[in-house]
């Protein structure tokens, strides 16, 4: 007992000192986050200025002071919104990834369903939007990850290991203010803090309901401790302590390939060695002096499963100034902006409204008996103000002189819309990012290029909900294995939030239910992974996985778009796809009714085209295994007949591949038969051409001849004409009869050439006749 109570001692004083060690490094980053809150509440006045211009009673020999315009024209909240929007309406998608170890992608998937139904969970609080809102506003905010039971109330048998499951959640941390984190941590996730501390400021009486706890050890403590905030007259302050603890472990590695925990055998070879710090992270509950005990119960403390605190941040915009941390948000950027803003249009409003508040030039006598009327015109509408003309001695007086000058509020408008563009340029929101268009760009593209670049300068806070997403994810899939046991039925979120059920740890099958059911002891693991048609089994205790998140477009948003592209693509689809498409379509409209009218279009769709329902009657495994048995044995049979039909195949290409160089080389030597026809072809026309041409040059012969033998026949009747003069009448019957042996003569010569060239043209035809059939005869 004095052990335990020297360890909780031990435990408060480390407490307190790791306290002052965080109150000491974020006192001035928590004064200006609770500013930034404040402000965003509209406590944007100083508080002197605006006592000063609320106004004030009557000074001796003064009038009273009315109240001034104190406006508060909030233009922080538009932009703050713009940027919460952003994120509250982006649709932040988990990708589980195996990482080697034995990791599969069926496996990654059920993780990414658990972590898409971690998400959906936790909707109703918005942990993850509330955080980023927080880190918007001053620069941090938080959310938690929780183990609890799945069942809530258990009425069942208590040894029932259901009644033990458990499952993550996410929660929101309402006050960003209420963390103190390890000031050591510098990373971004600060995954490397090596403690945290929760607050929560709770009424006395609610104290003393809860816990068994020592109230005069804390009155004690409240005038002597160094925790200050932590006891008041009203409030005692509890917090949820977490920190991290190392067991040491050492591993080697002999030169034999054998390897183990603890010290190496003595004497042996040691190849490697390390030591490693194993962390276990550990809570409780403590006040100032005591670590909590419940009513009736004991002690608040527990151990979490994972290696590092579930705490997670979203930062807004973090800097380091000379080694410290500074972090702010668009509040805090804004500031001086808004309040220019509101004096701005306080001013505005008073030069306009008050004008009539000008004080006159007057003698004072002239109003000597009429001050307390002049001392109110400005509060009371009187109709007339009074004055003396002439004093006590009977001199006169001038009337008062007003000043009729006209107010600046020219120079007011001009430097309310300045301020206003200060704002836009303190908080890299624009224009067209706020709905306010610009008459110079007309065309919508212009506008959306202004958005996105007004996007663009404030994408760092959707990163940086990306990042704190991760590290959250990250920290869950290394839990879900330790708190899920084997058998167990886990709910997960399918990508289009339809939930499912599976079993971890052991082979299933669904039931007609849905509902996963165990299968038989006969099933080991490696069965099912070989009958995946059957069975269905999911490891979360082998491999090692990585998270990614993507952000896309909400749900709804595409939804939407995805019931647009198809609408556009179904009437460009045959009609069998078009009917089959038609009922997702009308699903995804989503309209009062869509679902009962898609049922009605699947069920009056072909036999063939109707979707399988999920969840179906089971088949008996034995009649299953039959079927299977039956299938092998018909898979032979088609094998042998297979073979047989190969092997007829082969003979039947071999004859085909006879037959087809016979052809070829039929139609080659067809080829060069026709060639060699045309070739001979060829020679019997040049020899027939040839003899043609040597009977046109005998018959030109011929006709020379002729014509020759012509003019010498002329000319010898020429001569004889010339010598026959004398003797003509002596002579006469001897002429002639010469002159018809001449002429018989050329009659025989030319019978006879004429049947010499038929006899050459004939001769040549026989030849011609002959070499063609020789060739002939060859070719055959």
């Amino acid at each position: 007992m004095a052990e335990r109570e020297k360890a909780d001692a031990d435990l408060i004083a480390e407490a307190r000192k790791r306290w002052a060690k965080c109150s000491d490094a974020e006192d001035a980053q928590r004064t200006r986050m609770l500013k930034a809150k404040k402000f965003r509440a509209l406590e944007q006045w100083d508080p002197a200025i605006k006592v000063a211009r609320e106004g004030g009673a009557s000074i001796q020999g003064m009038a009273p002071q009315p109240p001034r315009p104190c406006l508060v024209v909030d233009r922080l909240s538009q932009p703050v919104r713009q940027i919460s929007n952003t994120i509250k309406n982006a649709d932040f998608g988990f990708n589980v990834l195996p990482n080697g170890g034995g990791a599969d992608i069926e496996t990654a998937e059920i993780f990414k369903g658990i972590l898409r139904r971690v998400q959906n969970q936790a909707r109703g609080e918005s942990p993850l939007e509330w955080a980023a809102d927080g880190a918007i506003e001053c620069g941090l905010g938080w959310f938690r990850l929780r183990t609890d039971y799945v069942h809530e109330r258990w009425e069942g048998d208590p040894a029932d290991p259901e009644a033990f499951d458990q499952e993550l959640r996410m929660e929101r941390i309402a006050n960003n203010l209420t963390v103190y984190c390890d000031p050591s941590a510098n990373k971004p996730t600060r995954s490397d803090a090596q403690f945290m501390f929760v607050t929560e400021d709770i009424d006395r009486d609610e104290f003393e309901d809860r816990y068994d706890a020592d109230l005069r050890g804390l009155e004690e403590f409240a005038g002597v401790g160094d925790m200050q905030g932590w006891v008041s007259d009203d409030t005692i302050r509890i917090a949820e302590y977490w920190r991290i603890l190392y067991e040491l472990k050492q591993i080697w590695l002999l030169e034999d390939g054998t390897g183990g925990e603890g010290p190496p055998p003595k004497g042996a070879q040691v190849k490697m060695q390390r030591t490693l710090r194993i962390p276990v992270v550990k809570g409780c509950k403590i006040n100032a002096c005591e670590v909590l005990k419940k009513k009736g119960g004991g002690k608040e403390a527990w151990d979490w499963t994972g290696s590092r605190i579930p705490f997670i941040p979203v930062l807004g915009e973090e800097l380091n100034v000379d080694g410290k941390p500074v972090l702010r948000g668009v509040i805090d950027m804004g500031m001086d902006a808004q309040r220019m803003v509101n004096y701005t249009y306080s001013a505005g409003v008073e030069i306009f409204a008050l004008d009539s508040r000008k004080a006159p030039m007057i003698p004072a006598a002239a109003i000597a008996n009429y001050k307390q009327i002049w001392d109110t015109r400005t509060t009371y509408g009187y109709s007339y103000l009074p004055y003396d003309p002439w004093d006590d001695n009977g001199r006169q007086l001038p009337p008062p002189t007003l000043d009729t000058t006209e107010a600046p509020i020219q120079a007011a408008v001009m430097l309310m819309r300045t301020s206003e563009e200060a704002i836009k340029a303190s908080t890299s929101t624009g224009d067209a990012s706020l709905g306010n268009t610009n008459p110079n760009e007309r065309s919508g593209r212009a506008l959306q290029q202004l958005q996105q670049q007004s996007d663009l300068a404030n994408s760092n806070y959707p990163d940086n909900v990306r990042r704190a997403l991760i590290y959250a994810s990250e920290l869950m899939v290394e839990i879900i294995p330790k708190i899920t046991r084997a058998g167990q039925i886990v709910h997960i979120m399918g990508m289009d939030e339809e939930p499912d059920q599976v079993m971890v740890g052991t082979p299933f099958q669904k039931g007609p239910d849905g509902v996963p059911q165990a299968a038989g002891p006969d099933v080991t693991p490696e069965i099912a992974k070989l009958k995946e048609s059957l069975y269905s089994f999911y490891d979360f205790t082998r491999g090692r996985y990585a998270v990614t998140v993507t952000v896309g477009k909400a749900s709804a948003t595409k939804r939407e778009e995805g019931a647009m592209a198809l609408g556009e693509l179904i009437p460009h689809l045959p009609p069998e796809m078009a009917a089959v498409a038609t009922p997702d379509y009308v699903r995804q409209l989503s309209f009062p009714g869509a679902q009962k009218i898609a049922e009605r279009l699947e069920q009056s769709l072909p036999p063939n085209l109707q979707p399988k329902k999920e969840g179906g009657e089971q088949p008996d495994p034995m009649q299953l295994q039959a079927q299977i048995q039956q299938m092998q044995q018909q898979l032979q049979q088609a094998s042998q007949i297979i073979q047989t039909d190969q092997v007829k195949q082969q003979g039947a290409m071999q004859k085909a591949q006879l037959d087809a160089q016979s052809d070829m080389q039929r139609a080659q030597m067809d080829g060069q038969i026709k060639l060699e026809i045309a070739r001979m072809d060829n020679a019997t026309k040049l020899q027939i051409e040839e003899y043609k041409l040597r009977g046109t040059l005998m018959q030109a012969e011929l006709d020379a001849r002729e014509a020759a033998l012509g003019a010498q026949q002329q000319q010898d009747s020429q001569q004889a004409a010339q010598s026959h003069e004398a003797g003509m009448a002596a002579m006469g019957n001897v002429d002639t009869r010469e002159r018809d042996a001449e002429q018989a003569a050329r009659a025989q010569a030319d019978a006879e050439a004429g049947r010499a060239h038929e006899s050459a043209e004939a001769e040549a035809g026989r030849e011609a006749a002959a070499q063609q059939a020789a060739m002939q005869q060859q070719a055959t």
